[in-house]
């Protein structure tokens, strides 16, 4: 299963590919998601039996940023897991579907990612080499296994979000 994002940017993490988004601290945004099949029909998530999907965050330490030639491939230096991890409850974060039956859903990034305050999320502009901090989406895809209905397949897509101030 692949995910695509319009207006994204890839990244390369430990040698995963995942796509990278832009936005700006204060501002709320809402990401239009759509699933489809492998003929790039819309995926049915209500069938057999009805997907789960859901969001989860993490923030990391960068030490270095820099852009290809062209602006569409971020490369982050040395990451590190923030050792303060701003508590779920301070910031909105929701996955959810706004039409199952077409594979359509939305991912939703609050106003206030920057958490407990321990850890705002920005990231330098290109080619610096200051701390900067990187929030990290994992979207996670649960439907149920073509091979044994008893069991659940699993896919977590990876979401990079580059945080700027305004």
């Amino acid at each position: 299963m692949s995910l695509l994002l319009n207006g994204s940017k890839t990244m390369t993490l430990a040698g995963t590919v995942m796509q990278c988004l832009e936005i700006y601290t204060g501002e709320a945004y809402t990401f239009p998601i759509s699933f489809t099949d492998a003929n790039g029909n819309p995926a049915n998530a209500l069938v057999p039996n009805a997907w789960t999907i859901n969001a989860s965050a993490k923030y990391y330490d960068v030490a270095d940023v820099t852009y290809n030639a062209t602006n569409t491939e971020v490369i982050l230096g040395n990451l590190t897991l923030t050792n303060n991890q701003p508590n779920t409850a301070n910031y909105t974060l929701v996955a959810d579907w706004s039409n199952a039956n077409v594979g359509q859903a939305y991912l939703y990034v609050g106003d206030n990612i920057t958490g407990n305050g321990n850890s705002t999320p920005t990231v330098a502009l290109a080619n610096n080499t200051s701390n900067s901090v990187l929030f990290l989406v994992t979207l996670t895809i649960g439907k149920e296994s073509v091979s044994n209905a008893s069991l659940t397949d699993v896919n977590r897509e990876p979401i990079g979000f580059i945080v700027r101030y305004q």
